[in-house]
């Protein structure tokens, strides 16, 4: 008696886009954070960091969908990929509205870790005599580590997550796919011949 196997073709298909892993990180350190375990700046500098790099991989992976040639955008900032997206899908963007007012701080604390640069940070205050005795047990703050607070990390990610649902509804269930969460289709058949 002879045993006859059949193969079967499996299918599978995921459209990939890194903002899903940078914002699932992001959660998870933001639920840290948020609880001050230790390490807890620590956290909170990678879900700003984080959050930063998924408004940028968002707009590349809507953008290579709904705009034409753009890969000629590629060079340009996250911020302007934001406003160029808004304004292709219709949607109202101003600086002073959310979360389009916190993706542009976003944007400029991306800059100060992508770019830093040396700093001088001079702490000079008038104290009283009672605060003379006390020792400072912080160094003073540099503009970058001033930004790393976990209500501006709390701040930030809620401002991509928002922007991200804004973007999604703009376009088709078919554009989507892959966009609003990650997701991946499977299909298995069965091979005739083979």
């Amino acid at each position: 008696m002879t045993s006859s196997t059949h193969n079967f073709r499996r299918v599978q298909e995921r459209h990939y886009s890194a903002h899903h892993m940078l914002l699932r990180v992001a959660r998870f350190e933001l639920a840290k954070a948020e609880r001050k375990e230790a390490g807890w700046f620590d956290s909170t500098f990678v879900v700003l960091t984080f959050s930063a790099l998924a408004i940028e991989a968002l707009s590349n992976a809507i953008g290579d969908r709904v705009v034409p040639d753009w890969k000629d955008f590629e060079s340009a900032s996250p911020l302007a990929k934001v406003r160029l997206l808004a304004e292709r899908l219709g949607l109202p963007y101003s600086s002073d509205n959310e979360p389009w007012k916190t993706i542009r701080w976003l944007g400029k604390f991306r800059n100060l870790v992508a770019h830093p640069k040396p700093e001088i940070i001079l702490d000079d205050k008038l104290i009283t005599e009672r605060g003379a005795d006390d020792r400072p047990f912080d160094p003073p703050k540099s503009k970058l580590e001033r930004e790393v607070t976990v209500g501006n990390a709390k701040r930030a990610f809620d401002a991509v997550e928002k922007a991200k649902l804004l973007f999604c509804e703009k376009i088709s269930a078919e554009e989507r796919f892959g966009l609003y969460s990650d997701g991946w289709s499977t299909s298995t058949s069965r091979r005739h011949g083979a």
